[in-house]
């Protein structure tokens, strides 16, 4: 008897298990390895979507350095910084890498408001990142597996802001004093008041029955005994930099008026630890050597050293100079700068008048130091007055002078110590502040804050 057996049919079976199982494993493939491309595409793309924040910020940066040139003058010039106008709008493209990223900037100066502040719209632009693309053999599961991934075209990633800007006082001032180390009180007092409002003045001067408690010791400092408030008393607030920042009281006092009545130490709600001002470089006001230089003469049948005459020329030059006992400077005709290249002292009987009418901007590229009879403000009103100080290094300013110093210094390198039986009305910023002697500041909010306002960036909103 023969026995046949035919295995055909099982040899098919095992054939079409095989063929089933590496399509599984195909598909098992293809799902991970295109799992795996998206999650690498996303990153990146996720990573290069942030890289245009960078992008578009150096545009913004670049419209507000335009619009603050030239104490807010940019716009007269933007022509010369390759800025190009059309429709009433300047625009400006600018590479800020070697990998192709680049920013388009564009500042409308027409915006709505009183008086109309600018919108500035920046795109960053960034290449994309690379392998990223379609797979060579295609994006089917197919084309995964027998194809690789090329590098596609790098395309553009962009994102767009628009900022609103407003003028605000970049350098700090507001509150009276600002530094960006340690402020130091012997006694004394700060305070505030507003010469442009009848209700906190009288005619335009300090009152103490009208005195508000808008006074602010603002450091930048997060050391201990960053403020050393001793036995003065602060009519207003003290704040200090982020992290360890301290304020050493001992019998003195911060707070509103009636808290300092009666009370020692700091009333709730009088103390922050979040200052964070910025300090601008001051810039030479024009080329030394370039104004007048003042020289001696007869203003209203007095004798003065040095007359700095507005209707002979605005800017005006001078060397280090020591206005001593029998010296004088008179500042007349108007609104004038001044550029000291050296020091700018006096002592003795030696004095400065600015006349009522006029006003000093003082730029001083060394020492600050003034007593004896020191500068009288005729106008009274501290907005006619501002010193600058120029230098990078560190110098002992001073003013000890027996006038009342009415005016605002702008001097972030340099220590300033007021001291004497003398008031200040204005502001004080520089790098580090005392007050000795028992002198009183008093803040005039009219100012917003010392030195020139510029434009910041007041909203942002993604496009």
């Amino acid at each position: 008897m023969r026995i046949r057996i035919t295995q055909t049919k099982n040899r098919a079976s095992v054939l079409l298990v095989a063929l089933c199982l590496a399509w599984i494993i195909g598909i098992a493939l293809v799902s991970y390895l295109t799992l795996v491309m998206n999650q690498n595409r996303t990153t990146y793309h996720s990573l290069t979507w942030n890289t245009c924040i960078p992008v578009l910020e150096a545009g913004i940066e670049d419209a507000l350095s335009q619009l603050n040139y030239n104490s807010g003058q940019g716009l007269t010039n933007a022509n010369n910084n390759g800025w190009v106008l059309a429709s009433g709008t300047y625009s400006k493209t600018n590479s800020v890498d070697t990998d192709g990223s680049y920013y388009e900037v564009m500042i409308d100066p027409n915006a709505a408001g009183t008086p109309p502040t600018p919108i500035i719209i920046s795109k960053g632009y960034v290449p994309a990142p690379a392998n990223t693309g379609t797979p060579m053999g295609g994006g089917t599961a197919f084309g995964m597996i027998l194809g690789t991934v090329g590098s596609s075209t790098r395309a553009m990633i962009s994102r767009t802001v628009k900022v609103g800007t407003r003028l605000e006082n970049a350098r700090g001032g507001k509150g009276g004093i600002n530094t960006k180390g340690t402020i130091s009180f012997s006694g004394g007092s700060l305070d505030s008041f507003d010469s442009s409002n009848p209700q906190y003045s009288t005619n335009g001067r300090y009152d103490p029955a009208k005195r508000r408690a808008n006074g602010i010791a603002l450091s930048n400092s997060s050391v201990a005994d960053a403020i050393h408030v001793d036995t003065a008393k602060i009519y207003g607030s003290v704040i200090t930099g982020p992290g360890a920042g301290t304020v050493t009281t001992t019998s003195g006092s911060v707070g509103d008026t009636a808290w300092n009545a009666s009370n020692s130490g700091i009333q709730s709600g009088h103390q922050a630890g979040d200052a964070n001002i910025q300090f601008d470089a001051v810039v030479a006001p024009f080329v030394w050597g370039s104004g007048s230089t003042p020289v001696a003469g007869t203003v209203n049948t007095t004798n003065y050293t040095y007359v700095v005459d507005a209707a002979t020329n605005p800017n005006q030059n001078i060397g280090s100079v020591n206005i001593g006992g029998g010296k004088s400077l008179i500042v007349t005709g108007g609104d004038v700068t001044l550029y000291c290249n050296g020091n700018f002292v006096t002592s003795g009987s030696g004095f400065i008048y600015v006349a009522p009418g006029s006003s000093l901007k003082l730029y001083v590229s060394g020492l600050f130091n003034v007593s004896g009879t020191g500068v009288m403000n005729g106008a009274g009103y501290a907005s006619k007055l501002s010193v600058y100080g120029l230098g990078t290094t560190k110098e002992n300013w001073a003013y000890s002078g027996s006038s009342a110093f009415i005016g605002t210094v702008y001097s972030p390198y340099d220590q300033f110590t007021f001291s004497g039986g003398a008031s200040a009305f204005g502001s004080f910023s520089a790098n580090n502040v005392v007050i000795s002697g028992g002198a009183t500041v008093h803040y005039d909010e009219s100012l917003g804050g010392g030195g020139e306002p510029q434009y910041i960036a007041s909203s942002w909103n993604e496009m």
